[in-house]
């Protein structure tokens, strides 16, 4: 069976849209939401989007996204690979340093087998501007040659940097320092460099060390081969000895042969339009995040006063309908700050109060179970789900616990959601492998990874 496959620029193009798009969600809310439920559903099918709307509690506009890859944090002594454009699955390939500031690894130090050694100097912006510019790139005394991409701003850290991920931008309009600076390297990127050769043979029997002829549709692209045990170890990219690395330029395409012997050398090619010129598609991002907080209860719109409230699934969800309408007009979608996604009732009289999921039921055996009984407030916020069943309470209906505590109250009125939960789209699930639970003073920064990877 023949195979195909989404390219990288294909899985940037797509997330590239959904970004777009979010972006102008963020200044104009209501299109993306991050929701909680308490439910506990673990495939991916329409019964268990169905499953996470029936227990959703409340819903909260994501506030920033940003293309991710994951964390390389630059560390004395680690074995970093040169950048391959034949490994799509590669890893290490770039570092970031102490001060946020981004490399890709142009060239691994080996030593003179041709055996790869660890990076002991730290690549920073200030050696490539004593070594000739921020757009070029520079070798540092452990054999190793970096090109600077981009530095991380404050922000960008606060919202996407964690141990698994950091942040990744190309950028459009510039308006910080950070951006200013990596908007100038992006419009004087150069165009189809030679940024390294790959060794894929050897060969044998080398007794002199040959020279690399280059051939293409590019210039001045040099290398040097170093040879061991009579064969080729290393090729390593040359300087023009006033500091200026001789990548060359403008190659779509070209060939790379030892001027003898038998080794197969591999010409490794920069990315479309230059290093610099998208480090979205340099450093091979496939994966989207987005981020919001949730504090406290959110000015008491979301009902999280009860120690024992707690959520077993983060949902990201777009074109969320407002309550009580049922189509995609944009003047419908739901557009605030935050939102309650619980019906919930207004009681008096009885005895006692509800806890967290308590069961409770009507004369007719209508039940729901318990999110919280706001007893300050006379209201009981519940859900239905497949093992309460879906009946309709009613305004004068007694609901009474099943669970022997003698606990009632009288329905005195029937409240409805912020939001139609059964509206939109439902794009991500995250079931927790634990419940967390919440007070009404507690903060959560959710961060959503959308992967459009290809493992």
């Amino acid at each position: 069976m023949s195979q195909s496959h989404v390219t990288t620029d294909g899985r940037n193009v797509l997330l590239q849209l959904l970004k777009d798009e979010m972006d102008s969600a963020v200044a104009n809310p209501g299109r993306y939401y991050i929701a909680l439920s308490g439910a506990d559903s673990s495939r991916d099918g329409l019964f268990d989007q169905m499953v996470a709307r029936n227990e959703m509690h409340f819903v909260k506009p994501i506030s920033n996204s940003s293309f991710v890859v994951p964390t390389f944090n630059w560390t004395s002594g680690q074995v970093y690979n040169a950048y391959d454009d034949n490994n799509p699955d590669q890893e290490k390939f770039y570092v970031a340093n102490s001060l946020n500031e981004v490399f890709l690894v142009v060239q691994t130090g080996k030593n003179s087998a041709g055996v790869a050694q660890g990076s002991t100097v730290e690549p920073l912006v200030s050696s490539a501007v004593a070594f000739q510019s921020k757009r070029k790139s520079f070798a540092t005394s452990d054999g190793y040659v970096w090109r600077f991409l981009y530095t991380m701003s404050g922000s960008k850290i606060n919202f996407f940097k964690t141990n698994e991920f950091m942040p990744v931008q190309t950028i459009k309009t510039a308006t910080t320092s950070e951006q200013v600076e990596q908007k100038g390297l992006q419009d004087n990127a150069t165009h189809g460099e030679i940024i390294g050769i790959a060794i894929d043979s050897g060969g044998t029997g080398y007794s002199f060390t040959p020279r690399v002829d280059i051939t293409g549709n590019g210039d001045s692209a040099s290398f040097t081969a170093t040879i061991s045990d009579g064969k080729i170890v290393k090729v390593e990219v040359d300087s023009d000895g006033f500091n200026r690395i001789l990548h060359g330029h403008s190659y779509d395409f070209a060939k790379v042969v030892p001027s003898a012997g038998d080794a197969v050398l591999r010409p490794i090619i920069s990315p479309k339009r230059g290093v610099n010129f998208d480090p979205v598609s340099t450093l091979r991002s496939d994966q989207l995040m987005v981020q919001t907080t949730v504090q406290d209860t959110e000015n008491v719109t979301i009902p999280l006063a009860d120690p024992e409230n707690d959520f077993k699934q983060v949902m990201l969800l777009r074109n969320i309908l407002v309550h009580g309408q049922n189509d995609s007009d944009d003047a419908k979608l739901f557009s605030k700050s935050n939102g309650n996604a619980m019906n919930y009732f207004t009681v008096s009289g009885g005895s006692g109060s509800f806890v967290a999921d308590e069961i409770f039921e009507t004369s007719a055996q209508v039940r729901g179970k318990t999110f919280w009984h706001d007893t300050s407030n006379n209201l009981v916020y519940y859900v239905q789900n497949d093992s309460t069943g879906f009946g309709t309470f009613r305004p004068s209906d007694t609901i009474t616990s099943t669970q022997g505590t003698g606990t009632s109250k009288l329905i005195d009125a029937i409240n409805n959601p912020d939001v139609n939960r059964y509206s939109g789209d439902v794009l991500y699930i995250n079931n927790l492998e634990t419940s967390i639970q919440r007070t009404a003073t507690q903060t959560e920064d959710f961060r959503i990874v959308l992967d459009l990877g290809t493992k």
